[in-house]
């Protein structure tokens, strides 16, 4: 019973250890196929997460104007982004763009990230930088501030950009 033992000890460490054995040759000398898959990485998997907010677009009467006359519009960027766990790069989380015609407005960006992300690369809060500008080439220079915060506190307060006319 002893030596029974010994044996099923031995093979109970060998399966342990992850030894197997070689591939077996088939009747015609050929090896069996071998697999080429990576070894098991972890995946994950996205997880979306939305944290709409309010943003009010303001703009002077000569970009109104200007834009009118070149039948331009413009464009509110939103990227959102996190400080990285390890390293100074920022963590990309997301863009949107929405397109807007000349006026005061106040819009709705839909804050959309992966909070899986935010859980595993992200120190801190997610965050957002909202900018705006003209979407046609030919389009007048017009300078926008920006509005950049962390998303909740978008989320609680909204945000706020103006706009100005630099040139015609």
């Amino acid at each position: 019973m002893t030596r029974v033992s010994g044996l099923f000890m031995l093979g109970f460490l060998l399966a342990a250890c992850g030894h197997s054995p070689e591939p077996e040759t088939g009747t015609a000398g050929m090896a069996a196929p071998a697999t080429t898959h990576a070894p098991d990485a972890v995946t994950y998997e996205p997880r979306p997460a939305a944290l709409p907010f309010r943003l009010d677009i303001t703009v002077s009467a000569d970009v109104i104007r200007a834009l009118d006359a070149a039948g331009a519009k413009l464009t509110v960027g939103a990227d959102y982004y996190g400080k990285a766990r390890s390293g100074d790069a920022p963590v990309s989380l997301g863009h949107e763009d929405r397109q807007i015609s000349a006026g005061n407005k106040s819009v709705t960006l839909a804050g959309r990230f992966d909070a899986g992300r935010v859980a595993r690369e992200v120190n801190g809060d997610p965050r957002v930088k909202v900018s705006a500008a003209v979407s046609d080439a030919g389009g007048p220079v017009v300078y926008c501030t920006e509005f950049e915060e962390s998303l909740a506190i978008a989320v609680e307060t909204g945000g706020f950009i103006h706009c100005e006319l630099l040139s015609e």
